[in-house]
């Protein structure tokens, strides 16, 4: 414990000595973590709204004018007989002119028009969240379209598909920027270890001639890239928790849209633990082969 305790006081004393290049890494390490907290929550929010709109998945199957009640109720069986579907109702012409006349009362002089209902019979299929998949639900409605009783058929699935193909887009990106980005700051922190190696070839010189062993010698390293990288997730972590929580206040009219699709009051935590975990990880990954590539060399 005094060993540790030890190592983390030399890392922290050798990151205040060298303040410029670590403060420097740290900012350039926080960047490197912020962009991917970005695409993080965006696809966390998408991914929400996707499930928001399937959980309320229905079609709406056009019946024929002309079609028999018998013909009818063996629609209605098979689809509800189906597992995709949680809710099934019919709408005869009488009431879909009425539901219009409530809905629209300032149109119903347009309806005095017309001497029987000019609105077709419905079927409303409503489907179970446990079953909104996209592909299923599709080939389910296919089905039952290619029935001689069905005109048409409303599904309201376009903005699920829309949001899934954006965040798809999202994802990627977030992918592809996410792991430029990590090398690029897995780079820098070895680097900076390898100036903090040579800054002090000195003293593991002198911690060689006195007998100290490659772990003793090593430890200090491993937690300095640590702390780096952990300092640096905090620290991006706080950045996007600000960005979060200062874009309705700058965002103007773009707000009022985008809200729509992400809750910036809640941010989810995961998206700022793994920030400082993803942080500590790649200082120590980096530290690590530093350690391997540069101490070997240092005489002693």
């Amino acid at each position: 414990m005094r060993f540790l305790l030890r190592a983390v006081e030399q890392s922290l004393n050798h990151i205040l000595r060298n303040k410029t290049v670590n403060f420097l890494c740290l900012g350039i390490i926080a960047f490197t973590l912020l962009v991917p907290g970005i695409f993080h929550f965006i696809s966390y929010n998408l991914d929400r709204t996707i499930d928001r709109l399937s959980d309320n998945v229905e079609a709406i199957f056009y019946i024929r004018e002309g079609g028999d009640g018998s013909g009818i109720e063996a629609l209605l069986q098979r689809i509800e007989g189906s597992l995709l579907v949680r809710e099934v109702g019919f709408t005869s012409r009488d009431q879909a002119r009425a539901n219009f006349a409530r809905e629209f009362p300032e149109l119903e002089y347009i309806l005095a028009e017309f001497s029987e209902s000019p609105f077709p019979a419905s079927i409303h299929a409503k489907f179970r969240p446990d079953a909104a998949d996209i592909v299923q639900i599709e080939s389910f409605v296919r089905e039952i379209e290619k029935e001689g009783l069905v005109e048409s058929v409303q599904l309201n699935m376009d903005w699920a598909r829309k949001i899934a193909r954006i965040k798809k887009f999202a994802s990627l990106a977030g992918i592809f920027l996410s792991a430029i980005l990590l090398v690029v700051s897995a780079f820098i922190i070895f680097n900076v270890m390898k100036i903090n190696i040579f800054y002090r070839r000195e003293e593991i010189t002198i911690l060689r001639l006195v007998g100290a062993t490659d772990g003793y010698i090593k430890a200090p390293f491993l937690l300095e890239g640590v702390l780096l990288g952990s300092l640096g997730g905090m620290l991006a972590a706080g950045l996007l928790l600000l960005a979060i929580r200062s874009f309705p206040l700058y965002a103007g009219s773009v707000h009022a849209v985008v809200k729509q699709l992400v809750d910036f009051k809640k941010p989810p935590l995961e998206i700022f633990w793994q920030r400082v975990l993803t942080g500590s990880l790649i200082g120590l990954a980096s530290s690590f082969v530093s350690l391997r590539r540069f101490v070997r060399r240092t005489p002693g």
